[in-house]
């Protein structure tokens, strides 16, 4: 079979080939797709006619074992990556638990810092209230104690002033009022008033100086508290200072692991989406595996179906029909054009591998199945093609869906059926008329 390098650069040659008259270049569209698909689907081999009885197909048993080997080695390799990243997915999954625990002992203890905060925050409140109740005590001990000294100064001046009073009277005036017997009743009286004042005033002095060292001592003792308070304050503050540090750097760390974890999830997420994707694989693999070995068991040739094949669409209607293909410029002589919605299922009329599935110009997009022997089917003017070159695909299977690709302007399939390059009838293939 010809190169797909050789495809390409006979229809650039057409391309480039200069046009000699009108009619050769109406018809230079129709001998570029003619090369293209002769390339593609003729063998190195001459043409022979086709065989009408089933032949054992040595050649493609054994390129069915070896594309099924490779399918195999394929999804064993798939397999292995497959184990990597679950085993990945595993342990990363394991790393955001573990960082989603600290990340909770650390909001737990978040909590505990911050209540404690508040806690702070409340006693600190409540004692510089009681260190400012402690000052005002003070202050008021203190005017108490400059008024009792005050008091004291008084009493004493008095009690000084009494005693310079019974002094001045002398020895000699209380000899002489003893003496005189009319002024001694008086005299009695003075001198008790002088001892009962000076009592008194002995008393109050007494009450005072008493009073005095007592609010020397409240104050002495207010100054104390309202001391210890203040650093008892000072303490609670800087406590208070190093738990919001803490605060500080606890969030930090959270914000870190919010965002490790954040990261976490989403390499998670892409772990997750790549192990899907290999499944998916993995699974196509199984089922290119399945349907090769259903080939390899069930080794009916194409040639011995011939009449019994289903159309590529149910319930087919022939919009033209098969007419050789030599000598006519309508591409589709070659083959048969079947009338569908666009969108339609189109299914393999056998099984094979698919060897092209691409754009080409008149055709729009084709896909092309080996069914070996020298076996081809084509179809075009897909709407998309589900299928891809490498694949084996099984009897009836979905492999396209139907549109209008190329520029048919019909909507509908384009399908034609190959021997060895030599174009066949559909109808004749095919079970029933469309």
């Amino acid at each position: 079979m010809c190169s797909y390098r050789l495809v390409i650069r006979s229809m650039r040659r057409a391309e480039r080939t200069p046009r000699r008259t009108a009619a050769q270049a109406m018809m230079r569209p129709a001998a570029a797709i003619s090369c293209v698909l002769c390339c593609l689907l003729l063998p190195s081999t001459p043409a022979q006619s086709a065989p009408e009885s089933t032949r054992e197909p040595v050649a493609d048993r054994t390129s069915v074992e070896s594309a099924g080997n490779d399918i195999e080695a394929e999804m064993e390799a798939s397999a292995q990556q497959l184990g990597e990243i679950e085993g990945r997915l595993t342990r990363l999954q394991q790393e955001l638990s573990d960082r989603e625990r600290q990340r909770d002992a650390l909001y737990q203890e978040l909590e505990r810092n911050e209540r404690d905060i508040a806690a702070l925050a409340r006693a600190g409140r409540q004692l510089t209230a009681m260190v400012d109740e402690q000052q005002r005590n003070v202050t008021d001990l203190e005017a108490r104690l400059v008024e009792t000294g005050e008091d004291l100064a008084v009493a004493r001046n008095d009690l000084a002033e009494l005693l310079r009073s019974a002094y001045a009277m002398g020895r000699g005036d209380r000899l002489r009022m003893l003496l005189n017997r009319e002024d001694l009743t008086r005299s009695g009286r003075v001198f008790g008033y002088y001892r009962c004042l000076g009592r008194a005033r002995a008393e109050h002095i007494n009450e005072v100086e008493h009073l005095a060292a007592e609010l020397a001592r409240l104050g002495t003792e207010a100054r104390n508290e309202a001391r210890r308070l203040q650093r008892l304050a000072e303490r609670q503050t800087e406590t208070r200072l190093r738990l919001e540090a803490v605060q500080v750097e606890r969030n930090a760390i959270v914000a870190d692991l919010d965002a490790n974890i954040a990261a976490g999830r989403g390499e998670l997420v892409t772990l997750n989406a790549n192990a899907q994707a290999l499944r998916t694989l993995i699974d196509r693999l199984r089922r290119q595996v399945q349907i090769a070995a259903e080939i390899g068991i069930n080794q009916e040739a194409i040639a011995a179906r011939k009449g019994r094949l289903a159309w590529p669409i149910s319930e087919a209607r022939l919009a033209s029909r098969f007419r050789g293909g030599e000598g006519d410029q309508d591409l589709h002589a070659d083959g048969v054009l079947i009338e569908a919605d666009e969108g339609s299922e189109v299914r393999a009329v056998h099984h094979g591998r698919v060897v092209y599935a691409d754009w080409l110009r008149g055709f729009g997009l084709l896909l092309v199945i080996d069914h070996g022997d020298g076996y081809m089917t084509l179809y075009g003017h897909n709407q998309t093609l589900l299928k891809e070159v490498g694949e084996w695909i099984a009897t009836g299977e979905v492999i396209a869906l139907t549109g209008t690709s190329g520029g048919s302007g019909t909507r509908g399939l384009y399908f034609a059926l190959r021997y060895q390059g030599k174009p066949l009838d559909p109808e004749h293939w095919c079970r029933g008329r469309g």
